[in-house]
């Protein structure tokens, strides 16, 4: 009895939300960008998975990214050769700014091996030896990771409890949200990689390639942040480089990952840059066909051993 009326109590205490409530609280969370997102992605002709899973590599707990987007461009007109942009997105609805301090990389010249790419052959024999996909492809003569300057750094804005000023501060959620990402891309990498196994014979085997796009897609404003002397130069801005390391259970060791930070209304010009740069890479193998049919030539050689193996990652990675 006297849980029934403690329950009864709590009950009476509680006040229910109204629907304009509702409403204004929905639009406050990133669920509305979702779904925005997804059918602008539909409508450029993606194949869109919401809130795809993947294993935390610490907890093993289960856990979910945004959006997993992917189209394909044919490469040969025979058989089944194509190469998949694959968008790995998370998309957030930020009430305050946030500013990521920018400045010139001076490695800018390699940025371009940062792109991450899965498949066969994503490595290519030239001169007795294996070269990059990057390489192979001259990818810092057209893929945006080359270009512009890039962020390390980041901040957003929250008020004081006695409402006197405003404080710059590097929040927990934006953090999650960049690692999360970067878990999901790796696991997504690696389940391509262990999903190979080589064919009974050469000519079965075709290109199949995935290119990948980390992607946060933000619904409030950012803007980059420059030191110019002793004074900051703030920018409103719809596309910025952000580059992370991050230290990988997997590899056992830490490894540098770049993502496109984007606005929502940017997305359709994000889209253009994607589709020109695996346009790019279409050509360079249609015009290098013989080297890549030599290279997935090699790659299967290598993987001629007696017993199957769990993964042949190792024969396919460059």
């Amino acid at each position: 009895m006297g849980i029934i009326k403690m329950a009864k109590k709590t009950s009476d205490a509680t006040e229910d939300i109204t629907t304009e409530q509702m409403k204004e609280a929905i639009k406050r969370s990133g669920y509305l960008l979702e779904q925005r997102v997804e059918q602008m992605l539909k409508r450029a002709g993606y194949y869109v998975e919401a809130n795809p899973v993947f294993p935390d590599p610490e907890t093993g707990k289960s856990r979910e990214f945004d959006i997993k987007a992917i189209s394909a461009t044919r490469i040969y007109n025979k058989g089944y050769n194509f190469v998949f942009p694959v968008l790995i997105c998370e998309c957030e609805n930020n009430a305050q700014p946030i500013v990521f301090f920018i400045k010139e990389s001076p490695i800018s010249f390699l940025h371009h091996y940062e792109v991450k790419a899965s498949g066969i052959p994503v490595k290519f024999w030239q001169k007795d030896v294996y070269i990059s996909f990057s390489e192979f492809t001259g990818m810092e003569k057209f893929h945006h990771y080359y270009k512009g300057k890039v962020s390390t750094q980041y901040c957003t804005f929250q008020l004081k409890k006695d409402k006197s000023s405003w404080i710059a501060f590097h929040d927990e959620e934006h953090h999650n949200t960049f690692s999360s990402l970067i878990k999901a891309l790796d696991y997504e990498i690696t389940q391509h990689f262990d999903d190979w196994e080589p064919p009974n014979k050469l000519e079965e085997e075709d290109i199949n390639i995935q290119i990948y796009y980390p992607l946060v897609i933000l619904q409030g404003k950012f803007y980059t942040a420059e030191l110019e002397g002793k004074d900051i130069t703030l920018k409103k801005v719809k596309h910025i480089q952000f580059r992370k390391e991050i230290f990988l259970s997997r590899t056992k060791k830490a490894e540098t990952f770049q993502i496109d930070v984007i606005s929502e209304e940017y997305l359709q010009n994000y889209l253009k840059i994607i589709e020109s740069e695996i346009e790019k890479i279409k050509k360079t193998f249609q015009c290098k066909k013989k080297q890549v049919l030599v290279s997935i030539g090699k790659i299967i050689q290598e993987t001629k051993i007696k017993k199957k193996i769990k993964s042949y990652r190792k024969y396919l990675e460059f």
